[in-house]
């Protein structure tokens, strides 16, 4: 049963699922969000055996990760967004579902449970992320990628982006750094967390440029996104950073 919130939140991403998924499809924007996947799971063993997304959307990270799992499971609410994945990111060893998270249910387990900018849109995610438990291999990692609310410039611009997008959920919340791990913690995780996304993150979320200048645009934020990233952490400056990376292991 959704909330007022959920139902409201499924409600949007299936009235903007075909503008949705020309995020993906648009040269630039593919190659900001395949970088910001393919960041969120440095370190990761691949290729990854059992892999679950949970709001995996229009499924491109099939393609974005194309060899590097075996097996994956793609999970969403939004039932327009999953007719799509099926009809265009079906593949062997691929499958998806149309089903709220928390009525979830598998006797499969796996090495990645994968979550990027879903957290946000979760009433009382600490349950969520106690009940993902089960589904771990005794070795495996939940990934979340998490707008993060440390830098204030960068939640100012959320803030206008609420007001002027109506593709924008205007309930959706920020954890910063320590929030966040904390949830984790709470919830019996052992946690690190990375700084994620500086000049890409605008490259990965809007489409209003023209190919002749967003094309090169992102090819320089793919060279520079990764040093910098490492730089903030050096530093300990993460909440510079748009995102932030959570490596969960359960203790």
């Amino acid at each position: 049963m959704l909330n007022k919130q959920e139902y409201e939140d499924k409600k949007l991403f299936d009235n903007i699922a075909v503008d949705y998924v020309k995020k993906d499809l648009t040269s630039y924007c593919r190659i900001a969000r395949k970088l910001r996947l393919t960041q969120s799971l440095e370190g990761v063993t691949k290729p990854i055996n059992n892999l679950l997304e949970i709001g995996c959307g229009a499924g491109f990270s099939v393609d974005y990760l194309k060899g590097k799992f075996i097996n994956y499971l793609g999970v969403d609410y939004s039932q327009n967004l999953i007719k799509y994945a099926i009809k265009h990111n079906s593949n062997k060893g691929v499958n998806f579902e149309c089903v709220n998270i928390k009525e979830f249910s598998s006797k499969n387990k796996f090495d990645v449970i994968l979550m990027i900018g879903v957290l946000h849109h979760i009433p009382e995610p600490e349950k969520v992320i106690i009940s993902l438990k089960k589904y771990l291999t005794p070795r495996g990692i939940i990934i979340t990628n998490e707008p993060q609310a440390g830098n204030r410039f960068i939640g100012f611009l959320r803030k206008i982006r609420k007001k002027i997008d109506d593709n924008y959920s205007s309930d959706q919340v920020e954890f910063t750094n320590n929030e966040i791990c904390s949830i984790f913690k709470k919830c019996g995780y052992e946690v690190k967390s990375y700084p994620q996304g500086i000049l890409s993150t605008p490259l990965a979320e809007s489409r209003i440029l023209p190919k002749f200048i967003g094309m090169p645009m992102v090819l320089i934020a793919t060279i520079l996104d990764p040093l910098l990233e490492k730089l903030l952490s050096l530093f300990n400056l993460k909440k510079f950073a748009w995102n932030i990376i959570i490596h969960a292991k359960k203790i």
